[in-house]
């Protein structure tokens, strides 16, 4: 395994421009994803497919987004963790594009996978960056800030499909994210890939050593049940809520971007939060909290469901800097790009990949509420593993 420690970059002396050229990546990296949830009413009706179609579209591109991240470690060893960055964003732009023109869900699914590839080799590279250039007692504050990225593609992506959709069909949407996206990683490779350090070559041996840590363990369980209520929910929740409750794609689309509006606001005070109860006690009670509203998603009836869906997201975006704050203490920091390789690449097959194809399955059956009353148990579940693993998330 190359060594990293001679030629890891310093503190970095200008960390708003760091951070905000990695929210804008890791914005990219999550909406060339989220954007088919809200347009997947439209795909489903002029290609065809069902809900357990939808689902194993999502679980196409998070195999990919896993076999990629296991793998960065070679291209960051090689180019340095800010030019794979770019290379990721290619690879969403690329997968973009090639979606707009897919004549079947074939081609759609081929598209996926090279989204699902660049979203991949995003995280090890640009969490890594924030761990070597970011001091520690601003870490959790620069997660925080982070995960704004994300959240906010989750909240935005409902709104530009209302916006657009309707004047240039679902095709034109994906046409002008592949563009935007192209414009995102020559922006990078200008302004975010100067002194970004190089990265560690994935081993069997340093893999082993990782994998024999039960934090590890406690990492991968705790982030694929976040995932799975943050991303897994909200990929099939569009589908769902049209075929079992009857509503109208576009009121869907406007009540999953209210969900997500508290998300983007608590993430900005986040390190605070974090700080005051400690990460800890923080993954502890939001676990069980979103747990709670998990499990009456197709339970509840009428005017319910949409407070249902508007509350059970609200807090998780909260939980992730608190979980990858607890990562980064992890085995050793030479191959910490690898430690959050193995982790985040399970975390998002189960939580952001099986979940919906899971949920989807259980829809087509009519048994939706069975899926996300199981989901709910999967994450108390993660909770009690959390508690078995006393030292994991201690500050």
């Amino acid at each position: 395994m190359k060594e990293v420690s001679s030629t890891s970059p310093q503190l970095n002396t200008r960390p708003v421009l760091l951070i905000s050229m990695l929210i804008v990546a890791v914005f990219f990296s999550m909406a060339a994803r989220a954007i088919f949830s809200p347009l997947m009413p439209a795909l489903q009706k002029e290609l065809g497919g069902t809900l357990s179609t939808a689902g194993t579209l999502f679980l196409l591109a998070n195999i990919s987004y896993a076999l990629a991240m296991l793998f960065s470690g070679f291209l960051a060893a090689r180019i340095g963790h800010g030019k794979t960055i770019v290379a990721a964003l290619a690879s969403i732009a690329f997968g973009l594009f090639l979606t707009a023109f897919a004549p079947g869900i074939m081609l759609l699914g081929v598209g996926m996978l090279f989204i699902g590839a660049g979203a991949g080799a995003y995280p090890p590279s640009g969490l890594a960056m924030i761990n070597a250039k970011i001091s520690i007692r601003g870490r959790s504050t620069a997660f925080s800030f982070h995960e704004i990225g994300p959240n906010l593609a989750l909240l935005l992506m409902p709104l530009m499909v209302l916006a657009m959709e309707p004047w240039i069909g679902w095709r034109g949407v994906l046409i002008w994210m592949a563009a935007v996206c192209g414009l995102a990683a020559l922006a990078f490779l200008r302004w975010g890939a100067t002194d970004s350090g190089i990265g560690a070559a994935p081993d069997y041996k340093t893999i082993g050593t990782i994998l024999s840590l039960r934090g590890t363990w406690v990492g991968m369980v705790v982030l694929s049940a976040t995932l799975a209520g943050l991303q897994g929910v909200y990929a099939i929740l569009p589908a769902f809520l049209v075929t079992e409750y009857s509503l109208s794609p576009q009121y869907v689309n406007f009540l999953v971007t209210v969900s997500r509006i508290s998300t983007v606001v608590l993430l900005l005070r986040a390190g605070s939060v974090i700080n005051y109860f400690g990460r800890r006690q923080t993954i502890m009670w939001i676990l069980l909290f979103s747990s709670f509203f998990t499990g009456l998603i197709g339970l509840v009836q009428g005017t319910l469901i949409s407070i249902i869906v508007i509350i059970q997201p609200a807090l998780l975006a909260v939980l992730v800097p608190a979980l990858l704050s607890s990562v980064a203490e992890i085995g050793e920091i030479r191959y910490q790009n690898i430690t959050y390789s193995v982790i985040i690449s399970i975390g998002v097959c189960v939580g952001a990949g099986v979940t919906p194809a899971l949920l989807g399955l259980f829809g087509d059956l009519g048994l939706g509420w069975v899926g996300f009353a199981a989901l709910a148990g999967y994450m108390v579940a993660a909770v009690l593993f959390l508690l078995s693993t006393p030292d994991f998330g201690r500050n």
